[in-house]
């Protein structure tokens, strides 16, 4: 039986992306995005039958851009370099118990 070796660049091929400008469009998009969708509500005559699901499709939309404003602006510098540092240090024990 031969080893497969994973190296650590394997696991995570993508740096995530860091800087101002990135985050700035981000937080911008989503809350365009948001306001867009809100705004909709009040001038686009939605058909009864579907308000329901109009409503729900727009409330998940919106949760889903509020979780990722909430990972981009909600930890600190410091808080995301230890959540990636036990990341990693759980990836190396995984690749070394593997090993075995």
């Amino acid at each position: 039986m031969s080893e497969v070796t994973i190296a650590p660049s394997d696991l995570c091929p993508a740096p995530p992306h860091e800087g101002a400008l990135y985050r700035g469009m981000l937080g911008f998009t989503a809350l365009i995005g948001g306001l867009m969708g809100l705004a909709g509500l009040y001038f686009i005559p939605i058909p009864e039958g579907n308000r329901e699901p109009l409503l729900l499709a727009l409330g998940l939309v919106l949760g889903w851009g509020g979780t990722i404003v909430s990972y981009e602006f909600g930890s600190s510098p410091a808080g995301r370099k230890a959540a990636d540092a036990g990341v990693k240090a759980q990836d190396q024990q995984r690749v070394e118990g593997d090993k075995t």
